[in-house]
Parts: structure tokens; sequence; C-alpha cells
């Protein structure tokens, strides 16, 4: 054999191995990370995502930010960081419960179609919440409404007190100044109450906002007051802030979207 016919076997062999080689390196590959993964959204992020007005004119698309209170399975439990918003838990007076307030039905359609276009909703997981009583302060022995199926909620007590360590008012409390929340220019001109003497971690006047979970009495529904504690106000009320919160699906994000983390 001629050294040039050695060397053009030695080429095709060479390619021949390098193919397989190639073969054997995609089958055997790990799998790719998963998005959530990919996403690098951890418990105690703050990121943005959607976007709602936040001005005193309210005529601004501000991006939201988002507390993130967990991560399991690829979701993210986020919590708005301040008080979007000023709205009543009932419309009126009623003996409501959270699968009949109109609270519930404002966040499921107004809310959910100001802050997030078509492609974010995709993202917005819709999440079995239990309203059964441990999700309930033990002290509120009153009815506590169905279950229900939703795409944004109110936290419960029972979150509240896992995810921010609320408990009930006059124990210990007034330190707790992680469940404390400011609320946004614009939830200030839609009513939003702020106290003149408790402070938020930033060091904002706090305001109070409204949880999912049943008051004392029936009628009233519980909220986390300035000291950042357990309280609960009549439904009607006007000045309380709203904080949505939602489980966001890390794998339907829209094509090409970064969440982009808060510097704090």
């Amino acid at each position: 054999m001629s050294i040039a016919c050695f060397r053009r076997q030695a080429v095709r062999l060479g390619t021949a191995f390098l193919a397989l080689c190639l073969a054997l390196a995609a089958v055997f590959a790990p799998a790719a990370p998963a998005r959530a993964e990919s996403a690098g959204v951890a418990a105690g992020d703050r990121i943005f995502f959607g976007s709602y007005p936040q001005t005193e004119e309210g005529t601004d698309h501000t991006p939201i930010e988002w507390q993130v209170l967990d991560v399991q399975d690829g979701k993210a439990l986020c919590l708005s960081y301040y008080g979007l918003d000023a709205q009543p838990w009932n419309t009126e007076w009623a003996e409501v419960s959270w699968d009949g307030c109109s609270l519930r039905a404002w966040l499921n359609d107004d809310f959910l179609n100001a802050a997030f276009t078509p492609e974010e909703q995709a993202a917005v997981e819709l999440t079995h919440v239990e309203n059964g009583r441990p999700q309930n302060y033990g002290g509120y022995s009153i009815h506590h409404g169905e279950d229900t199926e939703d795409r944004v909620f109110l936290l419960s007590y029972a979150e509240a007190n896992r995810y921010l360590k609320v408990i009930y008012w006059g124990i210990d409390d007034e330190s707790n100044v992680w469940s404390r929340v400011t609320p946004t220019p614009y939830a200030i001109s839609r009513g939003a109450w702020r106290d003149l003497n408790f402070f938020t971690r930033d060091g904002d006047r706090a305001g109070w906002w409204w949880l999912r979970s049943p008051g004392l009495i029936q009628g009233n529904a519980a909220r986390v007051i300035w000291r950042g504690s357990l309280c609960n106000r009549k439904v009607q009320t006007t000045d309380g802030c709203v904080r949505p919160a939602f489980w966001l699906n890390l794998d339907r994000l829209p094509g090409g979207t970064t969440l982009e983390k808060s510097a704090e």
C-alpha cells in the first residue's frame, strides 16, 4: 500500500471514529437543566414580573416587584413586595368567605388582566387554594369557606405565619418588620392607610394588608396590621393594601423573558 493510500484510509477511519464519539456523547450526555434551575430563582429573592400602576397619577406601567417565598417543582410562590392597591375584602358587609368575596373576583379578573400580558398569564399557575381550618388562626373559629381554584390569591394566616412569621397581635410583634408593607403612591391615592409610628424594613411608614383567612367573627377578614401582626377588620373596609400572591411557573415564562432581580 502506498503512503498516500494509507493516509487516505487513516483520515477516513479518524473521521468515522470522531462521528462515533460525538454520537455516543449525545446519547449519554446529562439532560439539560430544568428551566427552574436556569432561571436561578430561589426563596428570598426579589424579582420583577408583570407591571401595574405605582405612581400617584396611576398612568404608568411600572414593573411589579415580587418577594419569592418558596420554590417547588419549577414553580415560585410570589408575593408583591409593596401594597399595590387599596380594595375592600368585599364591596359591602356580608357574612362572606374567601370563595365568595369581591376581592377574589377582582384579583382573578381586573388585576390579572391589568398586571400581566396574555403571554405572561400563561406562566401564572392555576392553583388549588386551600381554605380549611388549618390555614386559619385557631382563635378565629368561624366558617372558613370552600377551597378554590385561583390564578391570583392572598396569603392565608398559616402561610403568612410560615413565610413571614406573622403571629397574633400583642405577642411580641413590634420587632417583625419583615411582614410590614409599604403602600405604593398609587395605593395611597386609592385610600391606603399608613401608620405614623411603625415603619417597614426600608424605613417607610407601614400600612396594613389583607389575608384570605376569616376574621374573629363572620363578616370580618384577617389582616396583617402595621405592627406586622395578625388582626381582623370588617370586610367592607376600604383602606387596606392588597398584596397579590401567585405561583409562577418557571417553565412557562414567555420566550426571551429574564427575571430581573432587585438590588434590594
